[in-house]
């Protein structure tokens, strides 16, 4: 009884270390999910337990734990979860680029600070867009979207199967990134670019005063009137338009074609079959 406890677990162990590799990188991506936010322990057991919540398998299926069929199965969930992760991040990083080119643009970068959620040094508009883009996406079902999308990718890209990312979109991901932080930006900084001119101009005719000094309080209170008329009726639907939906999951993965593991279950006789080898029998004895 306690040897089959004990071989019970090793598949457990094997199937909940599969699921770490898939489910681990989306955690460590999203902002609300990251070491700033849950760290340690709880973190690692929310994980495992999210993993086996959409693991599509019965655990006796997963290969052992120690053997060397594992390891390559664990680095292609592990690559499956760094591009779910992109992914479901894809919106957040836009509002962090946002919120870099704007803090860029208005001269505020020299009040850059630790960002706590992602551990990186970046600009106060950037921190502030990127948690502002955290409530809206938990607010309207975040956490759905992402359990709806891992249990999407099970189906397309199983585990026990060979299943290889599609390139073209992961060539464009960065492109496209940068593409919709700028078009959002546009408005902004086309004002803030106007701003310096006058800036500029007004120096030309009064050389006594400081343009600098005055540009940074000039161009932040402009910044701030554009983003109340401009960003407060659009940033929200821009959030949920960029969020990453399960129906568009299918074009990232090749499907699997190959099985890589075998199963040891024999096929039953047919009727056909039967009378085929009866007849190859017949045919011998002639």
């Amino acid at each position: 009884m306690f040897y089959a406890l004990y071989f019970e677990i090793h598949n457990l162990v094997a199937s909940a270390a599969m699921g770490f590799a898939r489910v681990a990188p989306i955690f460590f991506f999203l902002p609300f999910l990251n070491s700033g936010v849950l760290s340690g322990a709880p973190r690692n057991a929310i994980i495992v337990l999210v993993a086996m919540g959409v693991w599509p398998h019965e655990l006796s299926e997963a290969p052992p734990f120690l053997s060397v069929a594992m390891i390559p199965l664990v680095l292609q969930e592990a690559a499956v979860g760094v591009m779910l992760g992109c992914l479901l991040s894809w919106p957040f990083w836009v509002m962090h680029a946002l919120g870099c080119i704007i803090d860029n643009q208005r001269g505020a970068t020299l009040s850059s600070s630790i960002d706590p959620a992602n551990g990186i040094d970046t600009s106060e508009m950037a921190n502030f867009l990127n948690m502002f883009a955290a409530v809206v996406y938990l607010q309207n079902g975040g956490l759905v979207t992402m359990v709806d999308v891992l249990n999407k990718s099970y189906q397309l890209c199983d585990p026990m199967n060979e299943c290889t990312p599609s390139l073209p979109p992961l060539l464009t991901f960065i492109n496209q990134v940068a593409q919709h932080a700028l078009v959002m930006a546009s408005p902004v900084v086309l004002v803030l670019l106007l701003s310096e001119v006058f800036l500029g101009l007004l120096s030309r005719f009064a050389p006594q005063m400081n343009a600098f000094a005055i540009s940074l309080t000039v161009k932040s209170g402009i910044a701030i009137l554009i983003m109340l008329l401009y960003f407060s009726p659009v940033l929200p639907d821009n959030v949920l338009r960029l969020s990453f939906q399960a129906t568009g999951l299918s074009s990232w993965f090749l499907r699997a074609r190959v099985r890589r593991m075998s199963s040891n279950k024999t096929e039953k006789p047919t009727k056909k079959r039967l009378e085929d080898s009866a007849k190859k029998g017949q045919s011998f004895k002639k």
